[in-house]
């Protein structure tokens, strides 16, 4: 009887491990190939990696393998006029010109939307936010392209969109956004893909922006992020 329960116990450890390496499988890219792998997370230790910053007095936690978000504090919401933290929001700390992100998310209770984005420092020091792909549970996936703080009169512009896809709520998907030079891409697995080109993305990246919309929780699992190598 022993040993058979510890082979019962072996195979499903073995049966866990084939999943949690089915989750990890990189999707397919569209404008370029993976190199070094500069980034990767699985969220499965107690602390949350140094390079990953909560913004906004938002509050993070790791809630059973993964990355939770939700918003700030009541008094730490009524404390400011801006930049609030009424609906999580943070930052990864990844340098690189060109690179690929890849990450399983997942929107909960009041959360409507998320962006995937990447940052040439702030607004000050570089030229701020460069281009994002949101999801969002109305308009379904989007690629953006913003501001350039350097220049007058720049302005946001929504470059592609694919409305035909919507997220649902408390069901994980896995996004795929990538950049090289002045292109950008993103794709859901087993949903849209879009590609945009713009000369607005040509600037080193110095981190990974993923704010959120609508003051609900946010889950992500599974990060990865490389640079880039084109064919």
């Amino acid at each position: 009887m022993p040993r058979i329960t510890t082979l019962t116990g072996l195979f499903i450890c073995c049966i866990c491990l084939s999943v949690h390496a089915e989750e990890v499988v990189p999707v397919k890219t569209s404008i370029a190939q993976r190199g070094k792998l500069l980034f990767s997370a699985n969220f499965d230790k107690s602390e949350i990696p140094s390079q990953w910053k909560g913004l906004h007095g938002t509050q993070w936690s790791i809630n059973q393998g993964s990355l939770k978000g939700i918003p700030s504090t009541k008094e730490y919401q009524a404390s400011r006029t801006k930049h609030s933290g009424g609906t999580p929001s943070s930052k990864l700390h990844v340098t690189a010109k060109n690179c690929i992100a890849q990450m399983s998310f997942k929107l909960s209770d009041d959360l409507a939307g998320a962006h995937f984005g990447f940052n040439h420092g702030t607004t000050k020091q570089g030229t701020g936010h460069v281009c994002r792909a949101t999801v969002s549970v109305k308009d379904g996936l989007k690629l953006v392209k913003d501001i350039n703080t350097k220049l007058p009169n720049d302005e946001v512009e929504t470059l592609a969109e694919s409305k035909n896809w919507k997220p649902k709520k408390d069901v994980w998907y896995t996004i795929v956004f990538e950049v090289v030079e002045d292109q950008f891409a993103a794709s859901i697995k087993d949903g849209p893909q879009l590609t945009v080109t713009h000369k607005r993305f040509n600037f080193p990246k110095t981190s990974i922006n993923l704010p959120t919309r609508g003051g609900g929780t946010i889950y992500y699992d599974d990060v990865r992020v490389w640079e880039a190598i084109t064919p």
